[in-house]
């Protein structure tokens, strides 16, 4: 044992030791004196029970054991791991940090970390020796200065959010760059906020949003909006972010219902949710792509996973869970152009009348998946998903591989969760900036190594210079491209070289330009204005989510610049002049007749291929106003009556009357 060991491990060690060589019946008593001591600052010690098998329905090779029971953490809403590699559970009133001390898959030891936050938290993340949480009044910070396990003392309010409702503020994660990124339904009233950045993706937003925030929580972003009530969201292997959102449960059984759906959450792009009477389905222009739809249910936990111990066919899915009707979905992406496509099945749904609610899954530090059921005044648990059949899996795992500090940080598995982080980042601070700039141009190297080595460049260090970005250009692997454009523009702290990123948004691949206009979409009016032509080949551009976020970056910039792009796009054809039209009509001229007579209503007449018609209809829906609440209509027609009423040009309305009849 070392200082570094934990006092509930110390503890089951010294009954072991202290214990060995006793006759039985002293040893019988002397443990349980031992055990009350070292459990005097423990909720308490188990009696260990053999491991107990879960009646869940899983893949042939996985099982499900109950790692934890109701007694030990009553209505779970949520988990996280710590630094440590425990898992650390919350319900109304507590925080309580779950300890296997033998390694058999099943919690011993609890350890009250806190009795509060009071409405339970909602969100979880361990930083050192910090736990994140939100609850109570927004997001709360508690300290375990000593590491004994307990928080120190009441904890600092960070930020003030709404917090402790279902549709208020929820999980909290450490992102590849090192900033937080929070997120919050759509009763978290977010649109109040008077804090937001002024280079922010969204600057207001409507609904529920994704924030990110600076290390220091001196800065905030709004990245998307639309949600209703997304729960919980994580990031894959090449950074990109994804969610599960809350269906339009009142409109079920009508045409215009929207089910739950798997989003890749674009910055600067929406989710859908306007108004209780009126979600917007997946093709609007705006949407981020959905990648699933799951019919009816209440979405809760998200989580990809990144281990070794799954089989290989699993090992980068995103697993998505579901309260309502108890299951843990499998979303298996592929990518397709500046986004992905996917398939999604059950993993692991109840057998029978077993109760299963799932409300947060983890993936621990053996790489099994640990889903907590709870929520509403319910019983709570723990369940430890696993594969047992380990040897005939494809364990030849990141892990297996590391020969050196450098790659056992850049093999590090499930890289961002707070065990992970405990036993990476020492190293890489020791290692230091030009190791892992090396390692990023390294091509000996796998892509997934090299992404890790730019990720960490963005977080620990500087980023990459404009030689690196330069070498970059040449290679092969898209995936690597646009992650060394993502750092870019992560790191150039809104100074962007015209010279060092034009080259990148002129590539064939939708997701290398993708990265590129996120980052323009977060620069400075100025900076816009020298990408004039870049952007306006992005309104023509063919993928569906590059030529809106053109149109979004276009509508920030200075007259001048737009004038510029306008004379580009008009002479490339209709496609980029309908997505220009949308374009003037954010800089704030809704109801123009520009928008949508002369070009919407002039699209419509000109084109009788049907994709061309419904951009030709969805401009004129959004330079009427598009759809939404309103004190002029009828909750009931907010999804066919315009928000600002329609102008008093009743020649031209009868002109698009006569079209669209």
């Amino acid at each position: 044992m070392d200082a570094s060991t934990p006092p509930y491990i110390f503890e089951a060690a010294l009954i072991n030791s202290l214990t060995e060589k006793m006759p039985r019946m002293i040893k019988f008593y002397f443990s349980w004196i031992l055990v009350l001591v070292a459990s005097s600052q423990s909720l308490f010690a188990q009696n260990k029970q053999p491991v107990q098998s879960v009646p869940l329905e899983l893949p042939p090779g996985f099982q499900a054991s109950l790692f934890c029971d109701h007694q030990m953490c009553p209505d779970i809403q949520c988990l996280t791991t710590d630094s440590r590699g425990n898992i650390v559970a919350s319900g109304p009133g507590y925080i309580r940090t779950l300890i296997d001390t033998d390694q058999d898959g099943q919690a011993d030891v609890v350890r009250e970390f806190a009795a509060s936050p009071r409405t339970g938290a909602q969100g979880l993340f361990v930083d050192g020796d910090t736990l994140y949480c939100i609850g109570d009044e927004g997001l709360l910070a508690y300290q375990d200065a000593d590491q004994d396990g307990i928080a120190d003392g009441p904890p600092k309010l960070i930020r003030k959010f709404k917090a402790g409702g279902e549709h208020h503020t929820h999980a909290i994660r450490k992102g590849p760059d090192g900033w937080w990124y929070l997120i919050a339904g759509n009763m978290a009233e977010t649109e109040l906020s008077g804090e937001i950045s002024g280079n922010s993706p969204i600057p207001l937003p409507e609904a529920g949003v994704l924030f990110r925030l600076s290390p220091d929580f001196s800065q905030t972003e709004i990245l998307s909006d639309g949600f209703r009530n997304t729960y919980d969201f994580d990031f894959d292997s090449v950074g990109d972010l994804f969610t599960f959102d809350s269906d339009g449960e009142r409109d079920i059984s009508l045409p215009w219902y929207r089910p739950t759906r798997v989003f890749h959450t674009v910055p600067g792009m929406n989710q859908g949710w306007v108004t209780r009477s009126w979600k917007k389905p997946n093709y609007f222009e705006e949407m981020s792509p959905v990648l699933a739809e799951l019919g009816r249910g209440s979405p809760t936990g998200v989580v990809c996973y990144r281990h070794s111990q799954f089989p290989k066919e699993f090992q980068g899915t995103l697993f998505v869970l579901d309260w309502t009707y108890g299951r843990v979905v499998a979303v298996k992406k592929k990518r397709q152009g500046a986004s992905w496509i996917a398939l999604s099945k059950n993993f692991a749904t109840a057998r029978g009348n077993y109760g299963f609610a799932p409300t947060d899954a983890v993936v621990g530090a053996d790489g099994s998946l640990y889903v907590s059921v709870g929520g509403r005044g319910t019983q709570g648990s723990i369940f430890r998903i696993s594969y047992t059949e380990s040897q005939n899996s494809d364990s030849s795992g990141i892990d297996q591989q590391s020969k050196s500090d450098l790659d056992e940080v850049l093999n590090a598995l499930q890289p961002l969760s707070a065990w992970s982080r405990a036993v990476w980042e020492p190293k890489a601070d020791q290692l230091g900036e030009e190791a892992f700039l090396k390692a990023a141009l390294d091509q000996d190297r796998s892509t997934e190594q090299r992404i890790r080595a730019i990720e960490i460049l963005t977080e620990k260090f500087q980023g990459p210079d404009i030689d690196f970005m330069n070498s970059m250009l040449l290679e092969e692997s898209r995936e690597l491209r646009a992650r060394a454009v993502w750092s870019y523009g992560r790191s150039a702290n809104g100074i962007i070289s015209p010279n060092t990123l034009k080259p990148f948004l002129h590539q064939n691949s939708p997701a290398v330009v993708r990265n590129g206009l996120e980052i323009l979409l977060m620069s400075s009016e100025e900076t816009l204005d020298a990408f004039a032509a870049e952007i306006a080949a992005g309104l023509g551009h063919e993928d569906r989510v590059v030529s809106y976020l053109a149109t979004q970056v276009a509508a920030r910039m200075s007259n001048e610049g737009f004038q510029n792009v306008g004379e580009l796009a008009r002479k490339s054809g209709w496609p980029a002049a309908m997505q220009l039209a949308r374009s003037f009509i954010d800089r704030g001229y809704t109801g123009h007749s520009y928008a949508w007579h002369e070009i919407g209503l002039g699209a419509l007449r000109r084109h009788e291929d049907p994709e061309s018609r419904l951009v030709a209809v969805q401009l004129i829906q959004h330079g009427l106003g598009i759809f939404g609440d309103s004190t002029g209509h009828a909750a009931v027609f907010d999804g066919y009556l315009s928000r600002a009423g329609l102008p008093e040009q009743q020649e031209q309305l009868n002109e698009l009357r006569e079209q669209i009849t």
